[in-house]
C-alpha cells in the first residue's frame, strides 16, 4: 500500500487493504505475499537485535545516579540504539522492499545489489538510509520508553505485578503508539527506497507524498503496519521479559 504512490501515480487508483491482498494473490500467486522473506529475516535477526539489545546498556551509559528512568533518557537511548541499527542494515531493508515492489524485475537479492551497485555504486545500497534511521529511531524510542512507563502505569492503574498479564497488556498499548509513531516515517522511506535516487531528500519525499495524496497519505496502510507491528510488540515484550527472567537478569 506504501508503494502505491510509485505503482499507480496518483492516489485515486489505489486499491484499499483487502483489494491489494486479492490483487497482489490474484495476478502474482500466494507467494507474493511472501516476497522479500529471506532478507526480511535476515534483518529481523540483525537489526531486531542490535536496537533492542543495545537499549538496555545505551541507557544505562546515559544515566545518571537515581535518574535512570528519565524519560528523556530512555528516548534517547531508543533513538541511538535504532539509528545505530538502521544504519547497519539499510542494504538488507533495501534489498527487500525491492523485491516486494510491484513488478520487481529482481529474481534474488544478489541480482539487487549488483544492479544497484551497478548503476549506482556501492553508496546507492544506502540509498532511504536517513528516512531509514529516523523510522528505526522512532520506533525504538517509542517502544521502549512508552513500553517502560506503560508497564509502571498498569501495575499501579491495576495492582498487577511484574508478570505475564502485566507484559501484555502494556505491550499492546505499546504497539498502538508505535504504530501511529512510525507509520509516516515507514511511508517515506518505502518510496525513497523504491524511487532510488529519484528523491534528493526525505522532505523532498515526504513533501511529494503529501502534495499528491495530502497530510493522511502519511499514514498510508496504518491498519496494514498495525496488524503487522501490533502482534509483532506483544511478542517481542513477552519473550524478551521471559527470557530475561530465565537468564537470571532484571526485568525490563
Amino acid at each position: 500500500m506504501q508503494l502505491q504512490k510509485a505503482s499507480f501515480g496518483t492516489a485515486a487508483a489505489a486499491p484499499g487493504s483487502v483489494a491489494t491482498v486479492v490483487s497482489l494473490v490474484r495476478n502474482e500467486g500466494i507467494f507474493a505475499l511472501y516476497s522479500g522473506f529471506a532478507p526480511a529475516v535476515l534483518r529481523g535477526l540483525t537489526y531486531g537485535g542490535v536496537r533492542l539489545g543495545a537499549y538496555g546498556p545505551v541507557k544505562s551509559l546515559l544515566s545518571r545516579g537515581d535518574d535512570s528512568s528519565s524519560i528523556l533518557r530512555k528516548l534517547t537511548a531508543g533513538c541511538i540504539s535504532g539509528a545505530v541499527a538502521a544504519a547497519a542494515t539499510n542494504p538488507i531493508d533495501l534489498i527487500k522492499t525491492r523485491l516486494q515492489a510491484k513488478g520487481s524485475p529482481y529474481r534474488s537479492s544478489t541480482d539487487v545489489v549488483r544492479h544497484i551497485v551497478r548503476e549506482h555504486g556501492v553508496r546507492g545500497l544506502w540509498v532511504g538510509s536517513t528516512p531509514s534511521m529516523a523510522r528505526a529511531a522512532v520506533l525504538t524510542s517509542v517502544q521502549c520508553a512508552v513500553y517502560d512507563g506503560t508497564k509502571r502505569w498498569w501495575m499501579a492503574a491495576t495492582g498487577m505485578t511484574d508478570g505475564p498479564a502485566t507484559h501484555l497488556g502494556a505491550s499492546m498499548v505499546t504497539g498502538l503508539a508505535t504504530t501511529t509513531a512510525t507509520t509516516p516515517v515507514d511511508v517515506v522511506k518505502t518510496n525513497m527506497f523504491a524511487g532510488g535516487v529519484r528523491y534528493t531528500s526525505a522532505w523532498a519525499c515526504a513533501a511529494d507524498i503529501v502534495r499528491s495524496d495530502g497530510p493522511l497519505g502519511l499514514l498510508k496502510g496504518w491498519l496494514v503496519q498495525y496488524l503487522r507491528l501490533g502482534p509483532q510488540t506483544v511478542v517481542i515484550f513477552v519473550v524478551m521479559e521471559k527470557l530475561r527472567t530465565l537468564s537470571g537478569l532484571a526485568s525490563f
